[in-house]
């Protein structure tokens, strides 16, 4: 076994084999969202779904809301940057 491999890849692998890939895929990138958003803007954040490429995440603030839209691309390249691929297509903000 490679030292690089983790446990998260190897449950991803046995995901896609079962054909739950987008179930492995949400995982990640929920996780990866908080992850770089931080601790407010996470409890800050009502929903986070991923599915066919596209985040879509619910901000229960509006402030807030108007400044992820404006930053939604970069925080897009972000994910994908730390997740090593080009997952997440695009961000819906509601």
């Amino acid at each position: 076994m490679q030292p690089d491999r983790t446990l998260d890849y190897f449950l991803q692998i046995a995901l896609r084999r079962l054909d739950h890939g987008d179930f492995a895929d949400e995982l990640r990138v929920e996780r990866v969202y908080r992850q770089l958003a931080g601790d407010l803007i996470s409890r800050l954040t009502s929903s986070v779904q991923f599915s066919h490429g596209v985040l879509s995440l619910r901000l229960s603030s509006a402030a807030l809301r108007h400044e992820m839209m404006m930053r939604r691309e970069n925080l897009r390249q972000r994910i994908n940057d730390h997740l090593g691929a080009e997952v997440v297509k695009s961000i819906y903000i509601r």
